[in-house]
C-alpha cells in the first residue's frame, strides 16, 4: 500500500463557497475566503519581502495567494501542473516549493520578485543520481537547509536533499526501510508518519546513513502525520481513519515512548484527522468534513478542545472538507486549505482550557476503579477512568456543572457546583459504594411443545457489562452476581427463532423466560458458528459491526446492519477504519458457510437474507461476484450469483427445493472472490433465514389474485367471486401473525404490508377456503 490513495477516490469538486459552517465555530472566525475552480490540498503559509502568503496545492498546478489583507485574499501566480487531488508546498528562504503525486518532480519557484512583479522564475528538479517525478509529501528543515521528500516513486521512505542553493538542489541522502507518509524535521531529527508501520523517529545527522531512534504504533495503527512540540519533550500524531484519534506521546525515554492522551473530534462521529501542529502549547488539526480543531495540551496528558471552525458542509467520515492547515503566520491567523470549499483565513483567541482532574475508588477499600464513566452534564464531555481510577478532562467554556460518575456494579453518583476555570485544573476525587448483587435466572424452551433449550445463548448488555450466558439440559440460564439495570437481552439458539428484549432487571423484577419457535434464523447478534475459509489475503468474512468505507462517494462496506433485526452486527468482509482498498477482498476468495440444518421435513423451503455487494475500481469493468451456493451433503448447487453493486441492503429470497433436494445435512456457502486483474470488492450477509411453509394447506377452490409482487407498501388481492366471509392474514417467515383483515370482498382489495422488507405468507381465506401465495416485499 505504497501510495494509500491511488485507487481510493477522486475526489468530486462543489466549486462552492462555503461561508457558513454545519457547526457553530469557537474562539474562531472567518476573515478571509478565496474561492477555486478545481480541489485544493495542502496549505502552508509564507512571510516574504514584509508580505504574507499562502501557497496552495490544487489539483491542476500551485497556487501563491498573498494573504497581507486577510479580508480580500489575491492569488498572484499560479503554476500549471499535472492533475493531481495531493500536492504538498513549502516555503524556504525566498523560494517555494511543491511536490505532488502527479508527476513533474519537484517544483522549484522563485518568489524574490513579489511584491513588485508576479512574474516568477521556476524550475523542475528531478533529481541527479536518483530519478523521481511523483512524491506524496514533503518538509524543509529551514535551520538546516535541507528538504525531505517522502514517498516519491523512486525511494519509498525519504529523499534528503541539501537546498542551500534553492534551485539547484543536491542529494545527500536517503531512508527505506517503510514507506513514509507525511514527517517533521528538526535539527539531526526526523519524525515519520509510516501508517501502518508506525511512528518513527530518526537520527538524520548523517544523512547518507540515517539511524532508527523509535517506532512505536499510534490508537489506530494508521499514523498519518507527527509533530514534535518546540523541546521534543512529546510529540502528536493522527490516524487517518474513521473516527481516529490525535495522540500525545512522552518523548522522554525514546525505549519506552508512552502514549499520555488520545482524543477524537467531539462533535460528528466518524470524523478522519489528517493533519495536526504544535503551536505554543496548542495543537491545530485539520480533521477533514468536519473543519479545524484547536486543543489546549499544555497537559499533555489531558488534551481540551479550545477552538473549532467548520469550513465544510459536510460531516462525519469520508475524505472531503479541511485538507490542510498552516497555524504559523507572523499575524496569527490560520489558513485552511477546504478540498471542495476553497481558501480560508481565520482568526484565533486561543484559550486554556478549564481542566477536572481527580481519581476514583471503592468506598470502604480505597481501590482504585477503571471504566468508571464521568459525564459533565449539559456538555459533550464524557470521559472514563484509566486501570488506576484516574480521569482527565476539560472545557473551553469555564462555569459550574454538575458532574456524574457510573460504572455497573456501583451506585451512581453526583456531585453538583464543580466551578471550573479557564486555565486552572480542578482535582475531584470520589468513592463509589458497591452495589448489592443477586441471581438472575430464567428458562428457554421451545414454542408448542414446552421442552427445555440446551446450549441456548442468553447475551445480557448494557453500557457496563456484556454477560454471555449458555441454557443447561434444563433450559435454565442464570448469573449469580448480577446487577439491577436497564437490559438488552438477545435469546437464540440453531435451530430456532431468536428473540430480542430490553428488561429492567433488579431484586424484586426476576429475570424473564424465552419460548422460542423452531426455525432457522441468525441476525448475527449471537455466534452460532458460522465457518469461515478461503484463500484471500485480506477482506475475509467477520462478523462484526459494519464499518462503513466509500469509493467515489458511493458506500463500499456498510456503515450498519440491515435493518429490523436484533443487535447491530453482521457478517461484512475486511471491516477496518480507513480506506475502501486496505482491507476489502484481495488475492483469492473468502467463504461464509452456514453450520447444518435438517430441512428433510421441509416441502416449501424458502432460503432468505439480506446481502450487501460493493465491485467497482480498478483499471478494468469490475468482474466480481457474490456466489450463493447449497450443499445438501452429496451435491452442491449454485443459488444465484450476484454481480451487481448494491449501495443498499438489499433482500434475496429463492425456492431452495427448485434447485436441490432436501436432506438432514444442508449448509448455505457466500463466496467472494476478487478474481484477476483485481478490482475493490465487499460484501456483507445479515437476517439470514430458512421459511418453511408446510403448516399451511394451499388450495385452488377460489379465483384468488395476489398482484404485485414483489411488492411494497401494499399489496392487492382480487376476488373473482361472490364472498360470505374472507380473510387476509400476512405472516412472517416465523410464521408469527404481521397483519390481517377480516372483511375480505369480491374484486380488489388494497392491502397495506409491513414496513420491513422481506419474504412473508399470503394466506386468503374465503368462504372456509384457503390458498396461500410466498410474497417479497421490497
Amino acid at each position: 500500500m505504497k501510495h494509500l490513495f491511488n485507487i481510493l477516490l477522486a475526489i468530486t469538486a462543489m466549486f462552492t463557497c462555503f461561508d457558513a459552517q454545519a457547526q457553530n465555530p469557537l474562539n474562531v472566525t472567518q476573515i478571509g475566503h478565496l474561492a477555486y475552480s478545481q480541489t485544493l490540498s495542502e496549505v502552508r503559509g509564507a512571510l516574504h519581502n514584509g508580505r504574507e502568503y499562502a501557497l496552495v496545492g490544487v489539483n491542476n498546478g500551485f497556487s501563491i495567494v498573498d494573504i497581507n489583507d486577510p479580508t480580500s485574499p489575491v492569488e498572484v501566480f499560479f503554476e500549471q501542473g499535472q492533475n493531481s487531488i495531493w500536492r504538498d508546498p513549502f516555503y524556504h528562504n525566498g523560494h517555494a516549493y511543491c511536490v505532488t503525486e502527479g508527476g513533474g518532480g519537484l517544483l522549484i519557484v522563485d518568489m524574490s520578485p513579489l511584491p513588485g512583479s508576479t512574474s516568477l522564475p521556476s524550475t523542475l528538479y528531478t533529481g541527479t543520481n536518483i530519478q523521481w517525478s511523483s512524491a506524496h509529501n514533503m518538509f524543509i528543515d529551514t535551520d538546516s537547509d535541507k528538504a525531505y521528500i517522502f514517498g516519491s516513486d523512486a525511494v519509498d521512505g525519504v529523499i534528503i536533499l541539501d537546498i542551500s542553493s534553492p534551485m539547484s538542489p543536491v542529494e545527500i541522502g536517503t531512508w527505506n526501510d517503510h514507506y513514509i507518509h507525511d514527517g517533521f524535521v528538526r535539527g539531526d531529527t526526523l519524525w515519520a508518519g509510516c501508517l501502518g508501520e508506525g511512528a518513527f523517529v530518526i537520527d538524520v545527522s548523517t544523512p547518507s546513513s540515517p539511524v532508527v531512534l523509535a517506532n512505536w504504533d499510534t490508537p489506530s495503527e494508521f499514523a498519518h502525520n507527527i509533530w514534535p512540540s518546540d523541546d521534543n519533550a512529546y510529540s502528536y500524531t493522527t490516524d487517518e481513519v474513521n473516527s481516529g484519534f490525535v495522540a500525545a506521546y512522552d518523548m522522554s525515554n525514546l525505549q519506552n515512548v508512552v502514549e499520555t492522551d488520545k482524543v477524537r473530534h467531539p462533535l460528528s462521529e466518524g470524523v478522519i484527522p489528517h493533519n495536526t501542529h504544535f503551536l505554543n502549547d496548542y495543537l491545530v488539526t485539520s480533521h477533514y468534513r468536519d473543519g479545524l480543531t484547536i486543543h489546549d495540551v499544555s497537559d499533555p496528558a489531558n488534551m481540551v478542545l479550545t477552538g473549532y471552525f467548520d469550513s465544510s458542509p459536510m460531516s462525519g467520515g469520508g475524505f472531503n472538507g479541511a485538507w490542510g492547515a498552516w497555524p504559523y503566520l507572523p499575524s496569527g491567523n490560520i489558513l485552511v486549505a477546504d478540498i471542495e470549499g476553497g481558501l480560508f483565513i481565520l482568526g484565533a483567541t486561543y484559550t486554556r482550557g478549564a481542566l477536572l482532574e481527580g481519581t476514583v475508588t471503592e468506598f470502604g477499600t480505597g481501590s482504585p476503579i477503571n471504566d468508571v464513566q464521568i459525564e459533565v452534564v449539559s456538555t459533550n464531555l464524557v470521559e472514563s477512568t484509566n486501570l488506576f481510577g484516574n480521569y482527565a478532562t476539560g472545557t473551553a467554556t469555564a462555569g459550574t456543572y454538575t458532574v456524574t460518575f457510573e460504572k455497573g456494579g456501583y451506585l451512581p453518583e453526583t456531585v453538583t457546583g464543580v466551578n471550573l476555570v479557564n486555565g486552572q485544573t480542578v482535582t475531584l476525587d470520589v468513592e463509589l459504594v458497591p452495589d448489592v448483587p443477586f441471581v438472575l435466572s430464567g428458562i428457554v424452551t421451545e414454542e408448542g411443545t414446552g421442552d427445555p433449550i440446551e446450549g441456548a445463548i442468553v447475551q445480557i448488555v448494557n453500557e457496563f457489562f456484556d454477560i454471555n450466558l449458555l441454557t443447561d439440559e434444563n433450559g435454565r440460564y442464570a448469573d449469580s452476581t448480577f446487577f439491577s439495570g436497564d437490559y438488552e437481552v438477545a435469546v437464540g439458539a440453531w435451530g430456532y427463532v431468536g428473540e430480542c428484549v430490553q428488561i429492567a432487571a433488579s431484586l424484586a423484577n426476576p429475570a424473564p423466560n424465552f419460548d422460542l419457535a423452531v426455525g432457522y434464523y441468525d441476525d448475527f447478534a449471537l455466534d452460532f458458528d458460522w465457518d469461515i475459509s478461503g484463500n484471500a489475503t485480506t477482506g475475509v468474512w467477520v462478523r462484526d459491526y459494519p464499518i462503513g468505507t466509500e469509493f467515489n462517494g458511493t458506500p463500499a462496506n456498510p456503515s450498519e446492519d440491515a435493518d429490523g433485526d436484533c443487535g447491530g452486527q453482521a457478517f461484512v468482509t475486511g471491516n477496518v477504519e480507513g480506506a475502501v482498498n486496505i482491507e476489502d477482498v484481495d488475492d483469492g476468495m473468502t467463504v461464509l458457510t452456514s453450520p447444518p440444518m435438517d430441512l428433510s421435513n421441509y416441502t416449501h423451503a424458502f432460503l432468505q437474507f439480506e446481502y450487501w455487494f460493493f465491485n467497482q475500481g480498478g483499471s478494468s469493468m469490475p468482474n466480481d461476484e457474490l456466489v450463493v451456493k447449497i450443499n445438501n451433503g452429496s451435491s452442491i448447487a449454485t443459488i444465484v450469483s450476484l454481480p451487481t453493486t448494491n449501495d443498499v441492503w438489499t433482500t434475496y429470497s429463492v425456492a431452495i427445493q427448485d434447485h436441490i433436494s432436501l436432506t438432514d445435512n444442508m449448509t448455505v456457502r457466500f463466496e467472494i472472490q476478487d478474481a484477476p486483474p483485481g478490482h475493490l470488492v465487499e460484501g456483507g450477509i445479515d437476517v439470514f433465514r430458512i421459511l418453511n411453509a408446510t403448516a399451511i394447506e394451499e388450495r385452488s377452490e377460489n379465483s384468488v389474485h395476489v398482484y404485485p409482487n414483489p411488492a411494497q407498501d401494499f399489496v392487492n388481492v382480487n376476488v373473482s367471486e361472490a364472498v360470505n366471509s374472507g380473510q387476509v392474514r400476512i405472516l412472517d417467515v416465523a410464521g408469527k401473525l404481521v397483519l390481517e383483515m377480516n372483511q375480505l370482498k369480491q374484486g380488489v382489495n388494497r392491502i397495506p404490508l409491513p414496513d420491513v422488507a422481506g419474504v412473508y405468507l399470503c394466506e386468503v381465506v374465503v368462504d372456509q377456503q384457503r390458498s396461500v401465495s410466498r410474497l417479497l416485499v421490497h
